[in-house]
């Protein structure tokens, strides 16, 4: 079982995901903005950051540079719907474990987590 911080501000595909997490057999901390994301990376313990890119004045590359640099052994997984060949190589450079483009099945993030 892995400890899952899903950062999407969009409610129902936040609630979808966190939902099929915790069927999964997962526990879900579904939050709706990078700001409460970024305290939690001081605050508490994750295994994985499920991240949107596009969350309002601050992004998904702010939540993953903040999570590499509190807890580097935390995953961070970046999901949009506004794939670019550029934010895919700056989220890597940044370290992150996957880049997934939406929309997407959620049995294909199930097999990335595992």
């Amino acid at each position: 079982m892995a400890r899952i911080l899903v950062v999407e501000d969009d409610a129902s595909l936040r609630e979808v995901v966190a939902m099929f997490l915790v069927k999964s057999g997962h526990e879900a901390v579904p939050v709706d903005g990078a700001d409460k994301a970024l305290k939690l990376a001081d605050d508490d313990e994750f295994d994985l950051v499920l991240t949107d890119l596009r969350l309002g004045r601050r992004s998904g590359l702010d939540v993953l540079s903040r999570f590499k640099e509190a807890a580097p052994q935390t995953e961070v997984i970046l999901m949009t719907a506004y794939s670019t060949v550029e934010t895919a190589i700056e989220a890597m450079r940044r370290g992150a474990f996957d880049y997934v483009g939406k929309p997407f099945k959620l049995e294909e993030i199930s097999i990335t987590i595992e």
